[in-house]
This record gives structure tokens, C-alpha cells and sequence, in this order.
């Protein structure tokens, strides 16, 4: 099919390739009979998911037949001039697996509509292969050497990583794949980013991606999308498809100003105390989250501020991040630092336990609590989990004239992301996806907090304590006015 090079529409899509390979070898071209396709991203998540809905006239569940190990062959894109692996959806050289019957549900006499769930095969073959190997070198050459290897997973797909800092020596005893790379993405500091530890393991449908959050907060925004632009109109006076992508079709703002939740999982503060069995030694290690913030990179970079105050409690005269006993790790350690080679000592960090553990958890804590939209804009095929977008959304407030809500809008960091290409009722492509940033953008939160002095605010009680041993009636010791 000779791909379209003009945008007719905002969310227009065509299905380039849409084939079933059998076990048998036989492909079956379904692009005809596709009612939906779903494809799912998550920076979370080693492998991409997803499910087609096809409106079958022919029982191709028995006549095929489709019992869960068949290849899916996939090629999906915005109409452009110019098409690449960085702006289409292409599994034509590395196909996805079809693994599962979701549904199958008769419509009419002579039709059903069937769901198959699909992902790709590096997830499959995770759970049919275990490393048994030892390793030492890059955590992220090692990441690399995992993701090839024919016994492994064997992928072949491009591969985007963040160059480590720290040598390692290990040994996987029967791992799954995926485990010993996330494992090795808790272990790992930056070579680029101020040591970050913030690894993420995730797949997209351009290729996987061994990067921190710093490294996707450091990219320019992908696409600028503006709140309720409508019906754009070129210099000619026609709607323009191409000017209408921009648009903020609908957003939700999810409850995440949850202080309690940001005490108790350390997001911001912790200790960290390690017993070194070597050594017969405890160190004590902190962490605080107004003091390490410029050590991170974030989204709005050089503008964001962060989410909490440093306000003073009137009672305890101490902000959030002056409470270090909220959250306790405590871990055996052994102080290696090389290993004896035939060429000489190998440098390594053991566990990296004291700069990986607290900030690491604390950097996800940031993003899965910070500041979190649900998005759905206007399909392209560009788009990826990981990217950075920017939102502008308008100020909702009548005392102040500032046009643009600087406490929602800004760039953020795409999580999760769910493409829709619908073809039954109107063919439209939909992106809904899931944005979080772990920092706002705008003036610094107040540094003051309530005074002592005011009447309200501070706990002016008194304390009394009543023995009942002996009896007592509530109301006993009141005193009228």
C-alpha cells in the first residue's frame, strides 16, 4: 500500500499491514475485518500489550486455527510525507505475538466479534527462559548483552540507554530476564545525570529503553497541546488537521495531594541504616527532599519548584522534611570494592545500596505522587511512553488575571499510554494516556508557616488527664462561662 502523505483529518491513521501468521506458516490478511486495535505502553512495564477486535465471517478461531502461539504482523501510521521507525508503528520485522482468546461473542447469524490479546515476543520469552550466568563490566552493557542473547530474548529491536557509572560483578542463579535487568536498574547510577539512580526498564513500539527520569526530563517536549483550541483555521480559511493535533481534547486532574502517603512511603525523607558484615560496621544514610531537589533534573527544568512548602509546623517548628524517622530501611551489606583479575584488581561497588536505595525510591514516589493527569488528545504514531509533552491549560480562577494555570500546565512526563485506532463506527485515532510530573512550575510554595501567636492554627489546649478508677460522669468538672 503506498502510504498517504497528506493529514485529512486530526486522528487520521491507516493500517499499512494487519496479518495473522498461523503456526502453520500461513498468513491471513484481517485488515479488512478489524474493528479496533489497542496497543499499550507503560514506563513501568517490560513489554508491550495490547488487543485487536475483528468482525469475523468465517470462524477463523477454528479454521485458521488461532490457538494462542500465532505472530501478528502490524504496521500502523499518521499520514506523512516522510515515514520512519521513529514515527510509525512497525512490526513487520519483529511481529508480535497473538497469545490469548479475550472474547468471542456471536453478532447476527454469520458473525462474531472476536478480542485477541497480543504482546511482543521478548515478553513471551521472558517467561520461557531463566539466566543462569555470571557478569561483570556496565550495568547497562550487561542490560544489553541480556536483551540479545539467542538464549534470552533474543531481541533485535533498537535499544536506547543511559550510559552507567558503576562497574558490577554478579551472578543471576535462574532468573527470569526481565528480573535480572530490573535488578540491575536498582543498582545503577548515572553517568550523565548527576549519578542519578531513577533507572527505568520499559518497552515502546519504537524499542526499549534503559533510561532515568532525569534523561527524559533533560529531552525538549515532544508536542505542545493547548486546552479547548477547537476548530483551527488555516491562512486559506479550512480547518487545518495538521494545527488541530494540538488540541487538549480532555483532561482530569487525579488526587495525588495525599501528604500523609508522601510521609510514609519516603518520598520525602528517610534513613537508611546498613550493617557491613565485612567490616562489622553501621553506617546511617539520609535522605531529604527539599535538600536533594536540585540534584534532580525535572520537567520544567530551570522553572519548576518544589511540590511542598518549607512552611514551619507552629506546634513542632519543623517542615515536612525535618521528620527523618518516617521511613526506615535497614540492609546487610558487604564492602567489596574489587575483585582479584589475572590482569589485576577489578573496580566495583557491592550492593551501591547508600546511592541507589533511598533516592531511587523516593525520585518514584515523586512521579506516581506528584502532579498526574489523565489526557486524551488526538492520535499521531510519534507519540511514546517516556516522551516529555508540554500542556497549556487556562487559569479557572477570577482573582487573578493570569491567562494560564501555572499549577497544571507545563511539561510533564508520559507514563502510561493507550493508542485507539478505531475503524467501526468512525476511523479516528485516539491517544489516552497518563502524564505526571514530580515538581510544579511557578513562584516556590510559602516559606512561612502559620505564626505562634494566631488564634487560630496552633494547638492551644490544655492537657488533663483523668484518673476513673473511682468514677466519673462527663460533665462533672465543667465550668459555666
Amino acid at each position: 500500500m503506498v502510504a498517504k502523505s497528506e493529514l485529512q483529518f486530526a486522528g487520521e491513521f491507516l493500517i499499512e499491514e494487519c496479518n495473522i501468521v498461523s503456526t502453520t506458516g500461513t498468513v491471513f490478511d484481517i485488515n479488512n475485518i478489524v474493528e479496533e486495535i489497542n496497543v499499550y505502553e507503560n514506563i513501568y512495564s517490560a513489554a508491550v500489550s495490547g488487543d485487536i477486535v475483528i468482525k469475523d465471517t468465517t470462524n477463523m478461531i477454528r479454521n485458521i486455527p488461532i490457538v494462542g502461539e500465532e505472530r501478528l504482523i502490524l504496521k500502523v501510521q499518521t499520514p506523512q510525507e516522510t515515514p520512519d521507525p521513529e514515527t510509525t508503528i512497525d512490526y513487520t520485522l519483529s511481529p508480535l505475538i497473538v497469545y490469548k482468546i479475550n472474547s468471542q461473542q456471536q453478532q447476527g447469524e454469520s458473525a462474531q466479534i472476536i478480542s485477541l490479546q497480543f504482546g511482543s515476543l521478548e515478553g513471551f520469552r521472558n517467561n520461557t527462559t531463566r539466566v543462569s550466568q555470571s557478569y561483570s563490566g556496565q550495568p547497562s552493557e550487561i542490560v544489553d548483552k541480556i536483551l540479545r542473547d539467542n538464549t534470552y530474548l533474543r531481541s533485535k529491536k533498537t535499544f536506547y540507554f543511559e550510559p552507567t557509572a558503576n562497574n558490577t560483578k554478579i551472578v543471576f542463579p535462574n532468573k527470569r530476564p526481565f528480573k535480572c535487568i530490573k535488578h540491575l536498574a536498582e543498582i545503577s547510577n548515572s553517568a550523565l545525570n548527576n549519578s542519578s539512580p531513577s533507572y527505568l526498564f520499559y518497552e515502546t513500539t519504537k524499542g526499549y529503553h534503559f533510561r532515568t527520569y532525569d534523561s527524559l526530563c533533560r529531552e525538549e517536549p515532544k508536542f505542545y497541546y493547548k486546552e479547548n483550541v477547537g476548530a483551527t483555521l488555516d491562512e486559506s480559511g479550512t480547518i487545518s488537521p495538521q494545527k488541530n493535533l494540538d488540541t487538549l481534547v480532555q483532561y482530569q486532574v487525579i488526587s495525588s495531594k495525599d501528604t500523609v502517603k508522601n510521609v510514609q512511603s519516603g518520598m520525602l525523607t528517610s534513613k537508611l541504616i546498613t550493617h557491613d558484615v565485612y567490616n562489622k560496621r553501621l553506617d546511617l544514610y539520609k535522605y531529604n527532599y527539599l535538600e536533594n531537589f536540585d540534584k534532580d533534573i525535572h520537567p520544567d527544568n530551570g522553572e519548576s519548584t518544589p511540590i511542598i512548602s518549607k512552611a514551619k509546623d507552629p506546634d513542632t517548628f519543623k517542615d515536612l522534611t525535618e521528620h527523618e524517622d518516617t521511613k526506615l530501611f535497614v540492609s546487610s551489606t558487604a564492602s567489596g570494592y574489587s575483585f582479584s583479575e589475572p590482569d589485576g584488581n577489578y573496580p566495583y561497588q557491592s550492593d551501591n545500596l547508600n546511592q541507589t536505595l533511598q533516592r531511587k525510591k523516593a525520585r518514584r514516589q515523586q512521579f506516581e505522587n506528584g502532579m498526574i493527569l489523565n489526557v486524551e488528545v488526538n492520535g499521531q504514531t510519534f507519540i511514546q511512553c517516556g516522551d516529555k509533552i508540554n500542556l497549556t491549560v487556562k487559569n479557572q480562577s477570577t482573582v487573578t488575571d493570569d491567562k494560564e494555570d501555572d499549577t497544571i500546565s507545563g511539561n510533564y512526563i508520559i507514563t502510561h499510554l493507550r493508542h485507539t485506532f478505531t475503524k467501526s463506527q468512525e476511523l479516528k485515532h485516539k491517544i489516552i494516556m497518563q502524564v505526571a510530573k514530580d515538581s510544579k512550575k511557578g513562584k516556590p510554595l510559602a516559606m512561612q508557616g502559620i505564626p505562634q501567636q494566631n488564634d487560630l492554627g496552633p494547638d492551644k489546649n490544655l492537657s488533663k488527664s483523668i484518673d476513673v478508677s473511682a468514677g466519673y460522669s462527663a460533665g462533672d468538672d465543667y465550668i459555666v462561662g
